[in-house]
């Protein structure tokens, strides 16, 4: 779940933002609730900030003493995952946003589950995009969180997490068996290495996926979720697997990897769905009876953070169809026309203030 975060200082960022809002509400007509969306970009940073600084100082003593284990399972990019992406923005982006529905701060406890969460993720996807474990092999990890059946120290590492998780998290039993639809929304994605899929099958396999991984990183939280809740996140996190295949469809290219957005001829449709994705969930709100604050203080956080960067980078792809027949064809695009490039201050501000 790279969602290519900011990582400015908040004052500096701020200053930008509001010497700039007034000139970007009046240039572009989508730009909308500039002021509303300084503070929510203020309290991004913030819990960046504050993460950054929980992994400086409870997780680096873990990273440090896996480094000293060389037996080259672990390498940079492994240890970029969890401090830069996955242990930085599951808690910091995902955990904020679960206590900002229901109106108030994450423990400590959650923090430290939420973290071992994330950095657990990367480790995990390896196993099967990298390590090419068999499925027994995973199981027997994710069964077996506290014994000494690993002998490979990215397998520690996870177990290490994973351990941590269960201890910190609301329901251990809930965790295990979120972690468990996940390992099987996983299995059923390796069918997208074949490049055979319909295009109903694709959808199924990107929208469960991202579903059930929201609701894995959900369960390490109090209260449990009730029905609706459930709901929610389910489809919040198939438009955020949607987002997730949009930033990386160069590296997926490469990889010969499936995904809406390598099989499509047209961005357009894409659009479409990830906006009535986006609106489903918003309808949610109105029929189930959330508190219209917090939830709008939660849509707002994930639009900045993940939405309305996955819509500049459709925008970019989009534009792409006029060199290539008016058809989006993935594999006439240099890198730099399928990569958007979300630290340039210019998305950052696009990002900040657009509205659906």
């Amino acid at each position: 779940m790279d969602h290519r975060l900011f990582r400015l200082p908040d004052r500096f960022l701020q200053r930008r933002l509001t010497l700039a809002v007034p000139q970007l509400m009046q240039k572009t007509p989508y730009y909308k609730g500039g002021w509303k969306a300084i503070g929510t970009v203020g309290n991004i940073l913030r819990n960046l900030s504050e993460q950054q600084k929980f992994l400086s100082a409870q997780v680096a003593p873990i990273l440090q003493e896996a480094q000293n284990k060389i037996d080259g399972s672990l390498n940079e990019d492994d240890f970029k995952k969890i401090n830069r992406y996955y242990g930085l923005a599951v808690p910091a982006i995902l955990g904020e946003a679960f206590c900002t529905l229901q109106g108030r701060k994450m423990t400590s406890r959650e923090r430290w589950a939420a973290t071992a969460q994330g950095a657990m993720t990367g480790l995990f996807d390896d196993f099967f995009d990298k390590d090419f474990l068999t499925d027994e092999a995973v199981k027997q990890l994710m069964n077996n969180p506290d014994a000494d059946i690993s002998k490979r120290s990215n397998e520690q590492l996870f177990n290490r997490f994973y351990s941590i998780a269960l201890q910190h998290c609301a329901d251990p039993l809930l965790l295990r068996k979120s972690l468990e639809k996940v390992f099987d929304a996983q299995v059923k994605s390796k069918a997208q290495s074949n490049g055979k899929l319909s295009t109903e099958s694709l959808q199924s396999i990107t929208f469960e996926k991202g579903g059930l991984s929201l609701l894995f990183y959900r369960s390490a939280f109090a209260p449990l979720l009730t029905s609706t809740e459930e709901t929610l996140f389910y489809e919040l996190g198939a438009a955020m697997q949607l987002c997730n295949d949009i930033f990386d469809v160069y590296k997926d290219r490469e990889a010969g990897i499936q995904t809406m957005i390598t099989d499509t001829r047209h961005i357009s449709p894409v659009r479409e769905i990830l906006y009535q994705k986006i609106m489903h969930c918003r309808a949610v709100q109105f029929s189930k009876g959330f508190d219209p604050l917090h939830f709008q203080r939660l849509f707002d956080y994930l639009s900045v953070s993940i939405f309305n960067r996955a819509m500049i980078c459709l925008d970019q792809l989009e534009a792409n169809e006029q060199s290539t027949g008016n058809q989006f064809n993935v594999h006439a695009y240099s890198r730099a026309q399928l990569i958007c490039d979300m630290d340039t201050m210019k998305n950052k501000l696009r990002s900040a203030f657009r509205s659906f």
